[in-house]
């Protein structure tokens, strides 16, 4: 097998050292090869986190952190075997158990199962820090209970809002990764992220309100944002919610904000670009690629560089430089997410989407922030000025999605009715239904300004942080109610 051998070293040590010895991790290692291992690698994981809640303006929990994981993977006959521990010096002394395993594993498998290869990757030994302009670990409790107030304060300024919660997390991810091929990296950055929810009441109606800020980065990614703004806001759209009428039924033009554009994108889109959803026949995009199959107006991508998004990683938990991944340009199929295994099943090169929940788990093939590009309209005005009768929708309060059929049902935190090209009224309880690509097809109009939303999570047996977002985006015609 040929390696391609590369050398990348930054200047800027923004990690706390090694936690690994090199020297114990590298003949446990060659102790898995010479067992007769096909790869074998060791990956570490220390997260200093902080999370701390207001109710009501009052602290609720302040909870700092840290944790370390540690996992052995040992590729033997086409099969994996795994060990994971938070003890970090037990990890060497798991090398024969975890080969017995792969090997049992591999014995067991059935006639109709693939065995496991991975594709070919440049082998590289570094250090990567994204170094945050204000180390997060750095900021103590009560600025942080600070930043909260900022937006509980503006939330809460009128009667009928009964109730405000604020929260704060933020974590240093800091990874190491050895391998038998020679991969030996180090790299760590930081997540920042406060958020909050307000209810109202009037009379027997309840409502609640959501919002969100954070990304990849320290304290001044907290700073940057106008808190009290991001209250006022809230409040303004949890009273607008208590006085809206229910939303319409039916088939009917569609304008998304960029919230749910890039919900849509994530969920009914992105899940189905996963190149292990793919292979295990859970995908409507099988065998789709290079096919169109969406309007020509949409390109779609998953880009984890995209420094400040919620979703940003420097190297993929295989140890995999990141890049961004052209899923979908000019409504053709070009591209799966993918890590090494599946990169090999489909002769594919390995695009740095193996993402792990932290050290104790191992990486599946995950998203990181995924966006539809941006159009030719010029603004929402423009979008609605030729709809009669239709709906702009806003926010997200989740879903569910079948990447297998292609199916989805989204529910939006407010929406308006849209009547002879203008926003007429406030309507709440709105939820949008459709097939992931007829409505694909359906995209007639996208706002030429681009970016992020608010950041999210994702679950897939594990948790991992992401963004989405794009344009504001009209849909020809979907199912609202």
């Amino acid at each position: 097998m040929v390696m391609v051998v590369a050398t990348r070293q930054s200047g800027d040590h923004f990690s706390n050292g090694r936690m690994l010895d090199e020297d114990k991790i590298t003949k446990a290692l060659n102790n898995a090869t010479a067992l007769g291992a096909e790869y074998a690698e060791i990956r570490l994981v220390s997260e200093t986190t902080n999370t701390a809640s207001l109710k009501d303006g009052k602290l609720e929990r302040a909870i700092p952190g840290q944790e370390v994981g540690v996992t052995m993977r040992i590729l033997a006959d086409g099969a994996w075997g795994v060990h994971s521990t938070s003890d970090i010096a037990s990890i060497i002394h798991q090398v024969e158990p975890t080969f017995r395993l792969a090997k049992a594993v591999a014995a067991r498998r059935s006639p109709s199962q693939t065995a496991v290869g991975l594709a070919e990757v440049p082998i590289i030994e570094d250090e990567l820090h994204w170094k945050s302009l204000k180390d997060v670990r750095d900021t103590d409790l009560d600025k942080r209970i600070e930043l909260m107030l900022a937006i509980d304060n503006e939330a809460k300024d009128d009667d009928r809002i009964v109730s405000t919660s604020t929260g704060w997390s933020d974590e240093h991810i800091h990874t190491e990764l050895m391998t038998t091929e020679g991969m030996n990296r180090v790299w760590s950055f930081q997540r920042s992220l406060i958020n909050g929810m307000v209810t109202a009441r009037d009379g027997g109606d309840v409502v609640s309100y959501r919002m969100r800020h954070g990304g990849e980065g320290g304290l001044e990614l907290i700073e940057a944002c106008d808190l009290g703004e991001m209250g006022r806001n809230a409040r303004t759209s949890v009273l607008r919610l208590l006085g809206a009428e229910r939303a319409p039924s039916g088939r009917m033009p569609l304008v998304a904000d960029r919230d749910l554009t890039g919900v849509y994108i994530h969920e009914a889109l992105g899940h189905p670009c996963e190149a292990d959803l793919v292979a295990a026949g859970d995908s409507c995009l099988e065998g789709r690629l290079g096919q169109l199959i969406g309007s020509e107006i949409c390109t779609v991508v998953d880009d984890p560089t995209m420094r400040g998004g919620y979703g940003c990683y420097p190297i993929d938990d295989e140890g995999v430089d990141t890049r961004p991944k052209n899923l979908i340009v000019n409504g053709v199929l070009t591209e799966y997410l993918n890590h090494r295994e599946t990169a090999h099943r489909y002769d594919l090169e390995p695009n740095g989407g193996a993402r792990a929940q932290d050290g104790l788990h191992h990486p599946l093939v995950r998203m990181s922030n995924t966006v539809i590009q941006g159009g030719s309209h010029r603004d929402l005005d423009e979008l609605i000025e030729d709809i009669d009768f239709g709906i702009y929708a806003c926010g997200s309060r989740g879903g569910q999605v079948d990447t297998g059929r292609g199916s989805f049902q989204f529910a939006a935190q407010e929406a308006w009715i849209i009547e002879n090209g203008s926003l007429a009224r406030p309507v709440k309880d709105v939820s949008v239904s459709g097939m992931t690509l007829q409505i694909l097809k359906d995209v007639d109009g996208l706002t030429r300004d681009a970016h992020l939303a608010a950041p999210g999570f994702c679950g897939k047996g594990q948790t991992v942080p992401v963004g989405d977002g794009g344009p504001l985006m009209r849909i020809r015609e979907a199912l609202v109610g």
